[in-house]
């Protein structure tokens, strides 16, 4: 067996659905973990809101970190709301049909606890400098709270280096290329923009991350409007009937869509719950590293950002699942770009449109996953690897759009998947330290970082 068919292989592992399943008991554990301190999930939702979008200010509580917890929130979202959000959400409906996003939903409501859990053990095990800076993500709550298994710790930060060249960077400049060329750009000047603009973000750290994610974030999220709320209003009377075939659909397939071909219940839960797990990254262990550069006095209350930013990405996802459902053309099949092509004929921008928000969709999801990746690498070989690793990322950058990569893709996608493996099982293992600290922050107990 070669390389890439043993790649092959692990990849149909490690995304397969018992992966997904695991995904999914993982953030059920972690939910009742955290309703059992917040005595009721409406109480969890009030104080989520209260503590984020109902304190939108830059509230900071000089308590370690650069950046506040709205930009640690905006960096984790422009690596989260990407192109799966788009073309991927298109992919789970042609081949799991309209009970797909009922799937889909379940997903992110478990991913939910998962995502609150690792911003709040982030934040918890970081570590601080002397200069007021910090690093954190799954590699240093793995090491410093699970001291029996640091090797773990050492596992994901690997992972999570090589794969963001793949997942973080060729995988992003390939959809950047593929969006622009139907526009005449040529792929070697997409490809040095990309490099330059990368290189220059990244090179200014995390306080140069964040505020260009404080950009982009917010573009991503008027593009989307612009691309969608036009489908909308040409398909707003079939909305209430595609809504009702979600439902109908997601227990008996064949029976709601007249007996399809192709629509199994077995393949609306795999393709939804797909969606719903790797869609937001919750479980995978990327967007805690963000979390963790946050300043705040207590892990909780990013913990609540983490589930704003799971609010915002389950938006984005079912505006597109519902838009695609309402306009009937789920049933023709082909591909998701296929299918968005399609899609946007009806939209008076037509696929322009289309291209600019997978473009800048992909370019934001790029520049927080080389930071990821970044941090990784620092915990495994320390700060001298920073600029190496930067220059690479960006190099990559340049390259990518001109092919020929595919190989190193899969492989690194593969990896991306294997991140969730530690991660997971620190998240078990680490549950009853996020109990103890909800349980201490709403008794007004002060938190006490670990030594």
């Amino acid at each position: 067996m070669d390389i890439l068919a043993l790649n092959e292989y692990l990849n149909r592992v490690v995304y397969g659905f018992p992966m997904k399943l695991v995904f999914l008991l993982v953030g059920a554990y972690l939910v009742i973990f955290q309703i059992r301190w917040f005595s009721a999930p409406l109480r969890m939702m009030r104080v989520s809101f209260s503590e984020t979008l109902g304190a939108i200010r830059e509230r900071t509580y000089g308590f370690g970190g650069q950046i506040t917890p709205f930009q640690a929130t905006m960096v984790a979202l422009s690596a989260t709301v990407g192109t799966g959000h788009l073309l991927g959400m298109l992919a789970a409906v042609l081949v799991g049909g309209p009970g797909a996003v009922f799937w889909m939903w379940l997903g992110y409501f478990f991913g939910t606890g998962t995502k609150f859990a690792e911003a709040t053990l982030a934040v918890h095990f970081r570590r601080r400098y002397a200069d007021g800076s910090v690093s954190g993500g799954p590699m240093y709550y793995l090491y410093r709270g699970l001291p029996r298994l640091r090797f773990l710790a050492y596992f994901f930060a690997f992972f999570a280096a090589v794969a963001a060249f793949g997942i973080g960077n060729l995988s992003q400049v390939g959809a950047v290329g593929g969006a622009l060329a139907p526009l005449g750009a040529p792929p070697a000047l997409v490809g040095l923009f990309l490099a330059l603009l990368v290189g220059v973000v990244l090179g200014g750290g995390i306080v140069r991350v964040a505020r260009f994610a404080q950009v982009v974030v917010p573009l991503k999220l008027l593009l989307f409007l612009v691309a969608v709320v036009p489908l909308l209003v040409v398909y707003g009377g079939q909305i209430p009937e595609a809504l009702a075939l979600v439902f109908q659909a997601a227990f008996s397939p064949e029976a709601a869509l007249g007996g399809a071909a192709g629509y199994s219940l077995f393949a609306a839960i795999n393709a939804g719950l797909g969606r719903g797990i790797f869609a937001n990254e919750a479980g995978l262990g990327s967007a805690p590293i963000a979390h963790a550069q946050a300043q705040v006095d207590h892990p909780v209350r990013q913990g609540f950002w983490g589930v704003t930013e799971m609010f915002v990405s389950f938006l984005v996802t079912s505006l597109t699942a519902l838009t695609f459902i309402a306009s009937g053309l789920w049933r023709e099949g082909g591909s998701a770009a296929e299918a968005a092509g399609a899609l946007f004929q009806a939209h008076p921008l037509g696929g322009f449109v289309l291209a600019v928000t997978v473009a800048v969709f992909a370019l934001g999801t790029m520049v927080s996953w080389g930071f990821y990746g970044e941090e990784a690498a620092a915990f495994l070989f320390g700060e001298g690897i920073r600029w190496p690793y930067r220059l690479t990322f960006a190099v990559l950058a340049f390259v990518g759009p001109l092919g020929g990569l595919e190989a190193f893709l899969a492989i690194s996608d593969t990896l991306n998947g294997f991140m969730a493996i530690p991660n997971l099982l620190g998240l078990i293992l680490l549950g009853p330290v996020v109990g103890r600290l909800v349980y201490g922050f709403f008794r007004g107990e002060p938190w006490i970082p670990p030594r």
